[in-house]
């Protein structure tokens, strides 16, 4: 059975056609089927210079925090999905997770003179989603190949069930991505913000993408979104081992929050 859900990505509203379940074996056309393959070039307008330097801040930012708090970081990726983050399984609430993970110190060190004027503010979602590409970057240094008979969705994910319907359709995109084509993916998340190299991998993930979207027409995705996208995918593909064909071992973040 079809369903549409219309969900926010960041300021940008996204409406299309986006696949619930099959009723026969609950999987999903756009991962089964190899010849369903629609778009063809990224279409949107060229980002701005300040647009690309915000990226890069927020790249060196996530790296930072990673590499000063490793085991906090993993716990946290762990223990939420795209949008939220389930402070209860975690060592620090919300009202010190900016102290505990470095947050000021890493913004005076990821932060140019000339980009010192903005005004830092960051959701949890986005810091947690430019955490899981530091994460995956960091321990994939080559692209995992998908084994055959490995699972379409990623089991183990943390879901918070029907209170964050948004982002339990973002993860069947992102497993989606992962899924049918991880080695591009894996070049877009190497590739450094605001390069060529970025846009060349988005270009040959662009079909990839709108497949997985189940749609024709483009979507106003900034490359930002899809790169929160790309790496929540592959971030979760890689921690719980789903590109192998064999089982894969419970986690305690399974069960439904």
């Amino acid at each position: 059975m079809k369903r549409l859900i219309a969900f926010f990505v960041s300021a940008i509203l996204l409406a299309g056609p986006l696949s619930a379940q099959d009723d026969d074996d609950g999987k999903f056309d756009r991962f089964l089927d190899p010849e369903l393959q629609v778009g063809t070039r990224f279409m949107r307008e060229a980002e701005t210079a300040g647009e690309s330097d915000a990226r890069k801040m927020q790249k060196r930012l996530a790296r930072c925090i990673f590499f000063r708090n490793k085991d906090h970081v993993r716990k946290l990726l762990a223990n939420s999905d795209f949008d939220r983050i389930n402070f209860d399984a975690l060592p620090f609430d919300e009202r010190n997770f900016y102290d505990e993970i470095d947050f000021a110190k890493c913004i005076s060190s990821a932060t140019t003179a000339s980009s010192f004027k903005l005004r830092v503010s960051m959701q949890y979602s986005t810091l947690r989603n430019l955490l899981a590409e530091e994460v995956y970057v960091k321990d994939n240094a080559d692209a995992p190949v998908l084994e055959e008979g490995a699972p379409t969705k990623v089991p183990g994910r943390v879901t918070f069930g029907r209170s964050s319907p948004r982002a339990e359709v973002l993860a069947e995109v992102s497993d989606c991505i992962s899924y049918r084509n991880g080695a591009v993916a894996h070049e877009f998340l190497s590739a450094k913000p605001g390069t060529s190299p970025e846009l060349d991998a988005i270009e040959k993930l662009w079909p990839t993408l709108l497949t997985c979207l189940e749609t024709e027409n483009p979507p106003e995705l900034s490359i930002s979104m899809i790169r929160q996208m790309v790496a929540d995918g592959m971030w979760a593909r890689s921690h719980f081992d789903a590109w192998s064909a064999a089982p894969v071992a419970d986690d305690a973040s399974e069960a439904s929050l």
